[in-house]
């Protein structure tokens, strides 16, 4: 069971903010540029996306770990440029970011906190970026 005060919770706990932290910088800065953002930029989210999601495997930290693979998924497809990386793409990736601060904030209770609305609105914004 995961509970704060162990030295790897910790750790991941800090870690963690600190990649969430730069996450929204850089989908703040991705939403400026947009299409014309350097890849170094969104390879650099995707790895922050992706070492929080791997950190949540290892601990097991189901609803960190899929909402943030979510993330991943999204900056993947930008990366491959099979995605545009646009408004309603940008806030509901902020909005996930958001949520991922209150699961590490709870971490001893994040698998017991819904995280289904921000799978949705990732889903619907991948969705209507794609129809259009």
């Amino acid at each position: 069971m995961i509970q704060r005060g162990d030295e790897v919770v910790e750790i991941f706990i800090e870690e963690t903010a600190e990649r969430l932290d730069s996450i929204e910088s850089g989908l703040l800065h991705l939403e400026e540029c947009g299409i014309n953002c350097d890849q170094e930029t969104v390879n650099s989210i995707f790895r922050d996306a992706h070492s929080v999601k791997a950190g949540s495997n290892l601990l097991e930290l189901k609803s960190i770990e899929e909402l943030s693979h979510k993330i991943e998924n999204i900056l993947e497809m930008i990366r491959k440029k099979e995605l545009t990386p646009n408004e309603l793409i940008i806030t509901a990736c902020l909005e996930s970011v958001d949520k991922l601060r209150e699961l590490v904030d709870n971490i001893d209770n994040s698998d017991t906190i819904s995280i289904r609305l921000h799978k949705r609105m990732l889903e619907v914004a991948i969705e209507r970026a794609l129809s259009s």
